[in-house]
């Protein structure tokens, strides 16, 4: 009995560390570089109160998804690890944010369709700035 307590009291502080080291380890998959973007939203020529975008590339790549408030893109994020969007062309989706809007439709639903989005080429020197004019009918 003694052994076993005694390893265990010595086992211990190294385990937590092991632990502690595992969990705070970059594990996640390796994202490409991003760079920072700047668009304007306005839906009938005034600034889109609230929604949210995505930037999805035409080439195989991860996605980045932000949102949209008083007509700026903010929070902008690459899988939800990088802040910006990876370089290459994408096609821009912009669509309701159902729980902030409630069963009210601000967007129309074809900017939510990749056939029917933006196109836009992100490179990697920019500028990169956007503005998306989005129209009722």
């Amino acid at each position: 009995m003694r052994r076993s307590l005694a390893t265990t009291v010595l086992l211990a502080p190294v385990t937590v560390c092991l632990a502690v080291a595992l969990g705070c380890s970059d594990t996640g998959p390796k994202l490409p570089p991003t760079v920072p973007i700047s668009a304007q939203v306005t839906l009938d020529g005034k600034p889109l109160s609230k929604a949210l975008i995505a930037f999805s590339p035409v080439n195989p790549g991860p996605s980045s998804n932000g949102r949209i408030e008083n007509g700026e893109v903010l929070d902008l994020w690459t899988n939800g690890q990088k802040a910006g969007v990876v370089t290459g062309e994408h096609k821009v989706t912009i669509y309701d944010d159902d729980n902030e809007t409630g069963s009210v439709d601000l967007v129309p639903n074809h900017y939510g369709r990749l056939d029917k989005g933006f196109e836009v080429s992100i490179s990697k020197d920019g500028p990169n700035e956007f503005v998306f004019d989005l129209k009722r009918k």
